[in-house]
């Protein structure tokens, strides 16, 4: 592998993920852009998936396997970043699902939209793509959407909008939420992507969404929710949302917050002590929004209801304070 500011180096966390993983493989080895690298952690498959790694490893030296830490999905990515950024700090970083097929030129695209911005090694950026939307079978329902009101940390404090399996991260961004993922594992952080925006969005990152798809995304039983602009998707997530299963993610990711206050903004720590304080009274910032209208009058609902609350004496002191001043 050449020693190239362009090297990618991939990223994917597997389990039981035979079925498909195998597309998702020959379509990473068929890309345009062909310096790159590949890390597979894998957390405990019960099928063939580690058997086909097994196979991919032995016929092509870019690809590693290794172990996952059993911790699930968001702690496997984690810790496969945080050994890329020790291992190639030069490198831009970008994960994959196992279960997705990637066009061709997704990286070429990256790599290119890179190259264009000045500095860009000296600088936290993220590239995020558009996706096909599939059945499970690759028969196309649809192009995801990109995001109407852009990307901020008070929208990444109750929303995600960066995909994992659609997202480049720059070496400087790369380090950035690499220095956050000691405490991200320690509160067990639900979606390593929705920890990506916080971190990177909390740390003034530049994020970029491209109009050109990169990739078809299927969407089968198997996926942990689905697009949101599926149908199914969209109850996956009102359920969660009602149930109080929402609320407890952002206090997982509170919680991570908490412990890497020094490595946010001022403009972020004011609203992260906006929302604390705002939580803790069943009441919603201006600072803090979805994407749509109705994701922010469904927010405030929530707010009302005591489903966005977090229980008393958690609250970071520091942000507190910022709130008040």
């Amino acid at each position: 592998m050449p020693n190239s500011p362009k090297h990618v180096r991939l990223l994917m966390a597997t389990r039981d993920g035979a079925a498909y993983l195998r597309p998702q493989l020959d379509s990473l080895i068929a890309q345009t852009h062909t310096d790159w690298s590949l890390d597979v952690a894998d957390d405990g498959s019960r099928d063939e998936t580690r058997k086909i790694l097994r196979e991919y490893a032995a016929e092509y030296p870019q690809i590693r396997y290794f172990y996952g830490p059993g911790r699930g999905v968001a702690a496997n990515f984690l810790f496969l970043l945080a050994r890329a950024v020790r291992e190639r700090p030069d490198a831009l970083i970008s994960c994959t699902d196992q279960d997705d097929v990637w066009m061709p030129d997704k990286l070429t695209n990256a790599v290119r939209w890179f190259a264009s911005q000045s500095g860009w090694h000296r600088q936290a950026m993220a590239y995020c793509c558009r996706a096909i939307l599939t059945d499970a079978e690759l028969n196309e329902m649809g192009t995801s959407s990109l995001p109407p009101r852009g990307a901020s940390f008070g929208n990444a404090l109750v929303q995600n909008i960066l995909p994992g399996n659609a997202t480049v991260l720059s070496p400087r961004a790369a380090a950035a939420v690499a220095r956050t993922v000691p405490a991200a594992i320690a509160a067990d952080v639900p979606f390593h992507d929705w920890w990506f925006y916080l971190a990177l969005t909390g740390q003034g990152a530049t994020i970029f969404n491209d109009e050109k798809p990169g990739l078809f995304y299927r969407q089968h039983k198997g996926n942990q929710l689905g697009h949101h602009s599926q149908l199914r998707g969209r109850w996956a997530r009102f359920g969660l949302l009602v149930s109080g299963t929402y609320g407890e993610w952002i206090d997982r990711n509170l919680r991570a917050l908490e412990a890497t206050q020094g490595s946010l903004t001022s403009e972020a720590m004011q609203c992260l002590g906006e929302f604390i304080v705002a939580r803790k009274n069943a009441e919603l910032p201006q600072s803090v929004h979805r994407q749509s209208a109705m994701g922010d009058h469904l927010l405030l609902l929530l707010a009302k209801t005591g489903r966005l609350s977090r229980p008393a004496g958690m609250m970071p002191q520091q942000a507190q304070t910022q709130a008040r001043a």
